[in-house]
């Protein structure tokens, strides 16, 4: 009946209004004319009228509801490209739809990209997504979080994760939190952060424990790094970082003591901890004898201490290779 009259309205050239276009699209989908409805979609141009947010969220929700995703998403960048730009209900629609099929990593790109725009529109997003029962994890997970901290949007950050304690935010919340504090300069609330986890019930993995010695050490806080460092199994990114912290401040005693450790463990440095070694006889030796069954990684730092400037003569090479293996 509203198609027979909108029928009518053409034939009478009545030209109908765009609301009467994005009615007829929504009521074609409700009863199953997907395809009737994605053509008089492609008709509005030739009638003079373009779709509105309104007419592209209609669009985007209903196929959403067909689960044809890749077409409503298609629609979506179409959107933007047009010029009609998605407002909240626009991003709403579209993650929604991609959270129902389970595309978690899709729904988690479309949020980061959502603060990017608008962090309001995403902190709007995350509260009425809680209210409709979708799992924080799933839907603000570290993705949203770290989003806002990125974006100088702490605050926002912090009320989201009480929004999610009924629902028990995981492992990955608290370490992006706690990532965000420190980006932000809350190095109390980032440490209080840390020791609550097991309080929580979490425990901290390699992820959580290398953020804060990277951050603590970035601010020079080399005694509580060290504290953190001695209850994690040390791997070879967390030895690179404390080592360098305190090569910075010219703590070589503490240095050597690290790297001694971190030879025997049979790791070994980059770079960076390269170049700030590379004037230190001893610390130079150790590095080069930290393999004692490869040839190639005694030549990379051969290597790497020539280009910051430490020459080898063919005896330093010699003796080198004499320590390395043990001639």
């Amino acid at each position: 009946m509203a198609l027979d009259l909108f029928r009518e309205m053409q034939k009478n050239l009545l030209k109908p209004h765009l609301i009467i276009y994005n009615t007829l699209i929504d009521g074609m989908f409700k009863v199953g004319k997907v395809k009737d409805a994605k053509e008089l979609l492609t008709r509005l141009p030739i009638e003079g009228l373009y779709p509105d947010v309104c007419t592209y969220n209609t669009m985007i929700n209903e196929l959403c509801k067909e689960g044809l995703l890749d077409e409503a998403l298609k629609v979506f960048r179409e959107m933007e490209g047009k010029g009609c730009l998605p407002n909240s209900c626009s991003y709403n629609v579209i993650i929604q739809g991609y959270l129902r099929h389970k595309d978690f990593s899709m729904a988690v790109k479309l949020i980061n990209e959502m603060v990017a725009k608008s962090a309001w529109a995403a902190h709007k997003f995350f509260k009425d997504s809680c209210a409709s029962g979708y799992s924080p994890d799933v839907v603000g997970d570290s993705g949203l979080i770290d989003g806002f901290c990125k974006h100088s949007c702490l605050d926002m950050a912090l009320d989201l994760f009480h929004e999610m304690q009924q629902l028990k935010p995981n492992l990955i919340v608290h370490s992006t939190l706690i990532d965000g504090m420190f980006k932000a300069g809350k190095v109390k609330d980032a440490k209080e952060l840390f020791s609550r986890l097991s309080i929580e019930g979490l425990h901290p993995d390699v992820c959580t424990y290398n953020t804060m010695v990277n951050r603590l050490s970035k601010k020079g806080l080399l005694d509580e790094v060290l504290k953190v460092f001695r209850k994690m199994e040390g791997n070879s990114c967390s030895y690179k970082v404390i080592i360098q912290g305190h090569l910075r401040i010219k703590d070589l005693s503490m240095s050597k003591q690290l790297i001694n450790e971190m030879v025997g463990k049979g790791f070994f440095a980059d770079a960076t901890t390269v170049e700030l070694v590379v004037n230190d006889d001893l610390l130079v030796k150790k590095l080069l004898s930290c393999s004692k069954s490869s040839q190639a990684t005694e030549l990379f730092y051969i290597d790497e201490f020539v280009k910051f400037g430490r020459m080898f003569s063919q005896h330093n090479c010699l003796s080198a290779v004499y320590l390395t293996y043990n001639i």
